[in-house]
């Protein structure tokens, strides 16, 4: 019989596994992550966002994890209400909790009390005043009150970059024609600039990685891109397969050439090690990709149920 305690990788308070996907990405288009309008020394209105590289102490363009997040996120919801899933945005007030809903219980029980009841909670659905649990994308990425299973990293250039400057028009929707005193001028990182690229999830079932892993073939696909200025012609970036690696260690990682599943609505997925690099790493992603697919009908069920995994019962 399916338990609240069979969904365990939902608490931070055990380390089942820990899957880190890293690797460079390459723009294929021209790149902007703004930092918003110019200073008053910038040469272009819409500037890169920049950090100081702490080797050559000059300042390099950056793909922040922020950024990388929420191009995850955005098309990881879209991706889940295509089938059919209720999911939040993940925007301000548009999540599952308020970051209140866990004040009672750490008020009146002890740690280790505190800490079942909240999981209890959140697995059963009886956490939120809505009579709704949490949906799989806060669990994911996080909501107030409950920490981000997956952290990403700051991207930054592995060789040489070159930034380039565009000279762009607002075109008035009335006229046609250029807008009047709309002529601005965009600074962006020239296709071809290759950039690192890590991500980390900490106890992700198999289903939820391969959500992450079917986004990040949908970047590789160009239909989602990164940054600003997207519909201008910017943003496209592709994985360079060859520079691809996977890695999984923990309790609950590689045993026997299989990533064990992690809850009853996960299934097994075939690994052959638990270091992968290049294609073998690529395949993977395919594999996870499947798992997200085997395990649809069970998370259309529990979200038709209000995301709540198992029924509430009396202790």
């Amino acid at each position: 019989m399916v338990s609240w305690r069979d969904f365990e990788w939902i608490g931070h308070h055990k380390l089942y596994r820990i899957v880190t996907i890293e690797g460079a990405v390459e723009n294929i288009e021209p790149l902007h992550v703004g930092a918003g309008k110019k200073k008053g020394w910038e040469v272009a209105d819409l500037i890169v966002l920049k950090v100081v590289d702490p080797v050559s102490g000059e300042e390099v363009p950056v793909i922040p994890g922020s950024s990388w997040k929420g191009v995850f996120r955005a098309e990881a919801v879209a991706i889940a209400r295509q089938n059919g899933l209720e999911v939040c945005d993940g925007l301000p007030r548009a999540t599952c909790l308020e970051g209140r809903e866990f004040d009672e219980i750490e008020k009146n029980y002890p740690p280790a009390e505190c800490l079942e009841m909240k999981l209890r909670g959140i697995v059963e659905g009886t956490i939120s005043e809505t009579g709704k649990g949490v949906c799989l994308l806060c669990l994911i990425f996080g909501t107030p009150g409950l920490r981000s299973h997956v952290s990403f990293y700051d991207s930054t250039p592995v060789s040489g970059y070159r930034l380039g400057y565009r000279r762009s028009v607002a075109i008035s929707r009335r006229t046609g024609a250029a807008a009047y005193g709309s002529l601005f001028t965009v600074e962006y990182v020239e296709p071809g600039s290759i950039f690192n690229f890590r991500l980390t999830a900490v106890n992700l079932p198999n289903y939820a990685l391969g959500l992450l892993s079917t986004v990040m073939k949908e970047i590789n696909l160009g239909i989602v891109k990164v940054g600003g200025l997207k519909s201008r012609g910017y943003g496209t970036v592709r994985f360079i397969e060859e520079r691809f690696k996977i890695s999984v260690s923990g309790i609950k990682g590689v045993k026997n050439g299989v990533l064990e599943a992690l809850d009853p609505y996960d299934c097994e997925v075939e690994v052959s090690s638990s270091v992968l690099e290049g294609s073998e790493a690529w395949k993977v992603l395919e594999e996870l990709s499947s798992a997200w697919t085997k395990s649809l009908s069970k998370l259309k069920e529990v979200s038709r149920k209000g995301w709540k995994w198992v029924e509430s019962k009396a202790s």
